[in-house]
């Protein structure tokens, strides 16, 4: 026995290791190496993402750097092929370029070389002439640019260029690294009168590089369309190894650059590159392999020690245990041994005898259930209500399960009634008085009570022919329970089947309940058939469906005042005459759940508040009631609204004015841009504008438009269309039709005739 009880320990064990094996095998050659490759593959497209975000960025702040010389040779004020030199020219000059100083906060500066002045001016106003760039101090002094090359490339510059990033000693011995492009005026042209130069600071690059994720370790590099390096967040790399040299010419190929892992300097690097399509730069992002595997490393580490001590700790407790539980299973099989004496003199093993225990419990167990609840009136009840809610499929199937529980309707007719009441204490009663009414019933005729899924309601199943005074016997005991008991009840009868049908006697319910709801809202009768109701056609479902698609908006939008509104019109209708029972109650379930959606929007984990939505869906109320709990929760849902908005922004005459011209000559600025600035809705803006300032949002914004409209046209040259921007019009049409709203003529019109 000792022997065979070590074996069997033995066998288990080694079952239980193999099964805890196997996840671990699973992990080792297959998770380890697909998770590396699975964060490689991840962090290549987040490497390659970053890379294409950093050139997206460049993009859009050097479209104004390409973009400045053309804004400038637009300017008039300029005059850079008039031939004189006088100082009053160049104060002109220096006087316009500081109209540029706050265009860009990329651009360090930007320096307008005009060759008959022989000056560069500076944004910030000063004026350098060209003696001042070969000192350092007092010009921008290039220390890897000969001052002649400087003058040189001044006066003969016919294409754009750009510098790569150098050091610059600029005024008052500071030294910056600074990235400058240079352009002729114009673009393109030949004999240029002047030439631009601007500057972006190295710092400025880098930041933006780093400002693309913060978490991000890896070097930016940005190379010409020739190849030539211009900025590097890390410049000593490239510097010292030839194979950033080798991966930066391959870009040259028809193959391209290839993005992937690279090996630089003996380290892996993952390389992603993109080119733009606006000036043909390329840009090259290296990140560090290391740095990119480490937290799947230190997983997998932390993995493999977690499962050993896992497996080490089940090997101990799984051997305990199987020792620990052999003596009680032994003891069980010797008390099952003597419960239940196996059949015949076979004999049996541990397994075996367990087994057949068991099998004897159930069956006695099924045996003795059976008869408990052969006995149970509950059994009576469920038996009938699957039977009104539609779930048997067949007459015979319901005759059989009947038989066992003492059912039985064989009348040729049934009729199904909602007895209700709201009266305290009325199920007691009603079913004494019931078991009284069946001393009285006509021969033939059985009749069964149950209750139903709400409070103070139940159904009766009455089987009968077809010449049974139902109403009559109804009413009856309705008198009788309320003479002894003092309860009022309502009987709402649905149509009576004639066919012994599972799914007749399903319809036939539902139409009770639709009548007792029509008579426990209406309260014009006390006993009713459903054919006999009459219900007004008066009021639209549409109608209803749009109040509460407005109601749900307004939640949304947070207007505990249209919420209110729109709650007082429902209520409204819930008290009218006319409107159908179950259309009141359609309004009140729909209204309701709108409503607690909102309030669970707010508090979704609030407990009572769960429990008052319960309550509010699970039983029968009257129309005041119903009233009442719509306009106590949304009080409070309005209340919770109120709460949540922020507090209002300073709204003075003042502050509205300031806000409208900084904003008013853009094409975006609306009614709902002012509100949402100062913290209020549409409607209470516009109503607090109009009071303050006299007159409504648009005509006031429309005329500071055509007021700056009229001085363009009067001191510009520029088009219809550009005008139309520059006042704040995405549509010229709009522009012209609104001109002459205000002026009374068409903008064309206006500049022909103050010019004439």
């Amino acid at each position: 026995m000792g022997k065979n009880k070590i074996n069997l320990l033995t066998k288990l064990l080694v079952s239980y290791l193999l099964v805890l094996l196997f996840p671990v095998t699973i992990i080792l050659f297959y998770y380890y190496p697909y998770s590396a490759d699975v964060v490689k593959e991840k962090e290549m497209e987040w490497n390659a993402h970053i890379t294409e975000q950093f050139m997206t960025s460049m993009d859009a702040f050097t479209r104004y750097v390409y973009n400045l010389p053309f804004e400038l040779v637009q300017n008039q004020e300029f005059k850079m092929y008039q031939t004189e030199d006088n100082d009053y020219q160049r104060v002109l000059i220096a006087k316009e370029m500081k109209k540029y100083n706050a265009t860009d906060a990329f651009i360090y500066n930007t320096l307008l070389y005009v060759k008959n002045t022989g000056y560069l001016f500076s944004k910030t106003g000063s004026a350098y002439s060209l003696e001042d760039m070969r000192t350092p101090g007092v010009g921008f002094y290039y220390e890897r640019w000969p001052y002649t090359d400087v003058v040189n490339t001044l006066n003969t510059l016919e294409a754009p260029i750009v510098r790569p990033v150098e050091d610059v000693m600029i005024p008052g011995h500071n030294r910056v690294r600074m990235l400058t492009f240079l352009q002729p005026l114009p673009v393109g042209g030949v004999n240029s009168p002047g030439t631009v130069l601007i500057m972006v600071k190295e710092d400025t690059i880098i930041r933006m590089m780093r400002s693309v994720s913060e978490i991000y370790k890896g070097d930016f590099f940005i190379f010409d369309a020739q190849g030539k390096p211009l900025v590097a967040s890390n410049e000593s790399l490239y510097q010292t190894s030839d194979d950033v040299s080798q991966l930066v010419r391959g870009m040259d190929d028809k193959t391209s650059l290839s993005s992937g892992i690279h090996t630089i300097n003996g380290s892996s690097y993952l390389v992603s590159h993109t080119v733009s399509d606006k000036n043909g730069w390329r840009y090259v992002s290296l990140l560090p392999m290391t740095d990119s595997l480490q937290g799947i490393r230190t997983i997998q580490l932390n993995t493999v020690m977690l499962v050993g001590g896992i497996l080490l700790i089940e090997v101990v407790v799984i051997y305990l245990s199987i020792r620990k539980n052999y003596h009680p299973i032994k003891r069980l099989v010797d008390f099952a041994i003597h419960l239940f004496a196996p059949q015949g003199s076979q004999s049996m093993n541990e397994i075996d005898t367990i087994r057949y225990t068991l099998s004897g419990l159930s069956a006695a167990n099924t045996r003795l259930d059976e008869k408990v609840k052969g006995t149970l009136p509950i059994m009576r009840d469920n038996l009938l209500q699957q039977l009104v809610n539609g779930q048997f499929l067949s007459w015979e199937e319901f005759v059989r399960e009947g038989e066992r529980v003492g059912v039985s309707l064989h009348g040729p007719e049934i009729s199904v009634i909602v007895i209700s009441s709201e009266s305290s204490g009325y199920e007691a009663a009603a079913l004494e008085h019931f078991r009284e009414w069946g001393h009285f019933l006509p021969p033939g005729v059985q009749a069964y009570l149950f209750n139903s899924i709400y409070d103070h309601e139940f159904v009766m199943l009455c089987s009968h022919e077809h010449d049974f005074p139902l109403k009559k016997v109804l009413a009856q005991l309705q008198q009788r329970i309320k003479e002894e008991a003092g309860l009022i009840t309502r009987f709402g009868i649905g149509k009576t089947v004639d066919s012994l049908c599972p799914q007749a006697v399903h319809i036939s319910y539902l139409q009770a309940l639709r009548t007792a709801e029509h008579l426990r809202l209406g309260q014009s009768h006390s006993i009713l058939v459903f054919d006999e109701m009459e219900e007004s056609q008066a009021v639209a479902v549409s109608y209803f469906a749009d109040m509460l698609q407005s109601l749900e908006l307004s939640i949304l939008k947070n207007e505990a005042a249209m919420v209110e509104s729109i709650i007082e019109r429902l209520i409204g209708h819930l008290g009218s005459d006319g409107m159908p029972p179950h259309m009141i109650r359609s309004i009140y379930l729909n209204t309701a759940s709108v409503i607690f959606n909102g309030l669970l929007r707010f508090r979704h984990d609030d407990q009572s508040l769960l429990r008052l939505t319960e309550a509010a869906f699970s039983t029968r109320y009257t129309p005041a009631q119903m009233s009442s709990i719509i306009r106590d929760s949304s009080a409070k849902l309005c209340e919770m609204i109120r709460e949540t908005l922020p507090p209002s922004r300073s709204a003075g005459r003042e502050d509205i004015l300031a806000v409208v011209e900084a904003k008013a000559m853009d094409p975006n600025c609306s009614l709902q841009l002012m509100a949402d600035h100062f913290g209020m809705s549409v409607s209470n803006f516009s109503h607090h504008f109009k009071k303050t300032i006299g007159q409504n949002f648009k005509e006031y914004i429309d005329r500071l438009r055509i007021q700056h409209a009229i001085r363009l046209l009067l001191e510009t040259e520029e088009t219809l269309d550009a005008i139309a921007m520059q006042a704040g019009y995405n549509n010229t049409s709009s522009f012209i039709r609104t001109f002459k709203k205000i002026v009374g003529v068409t903008p064309g019109q206006y500049r022909s005739a103050c010019k004439g």
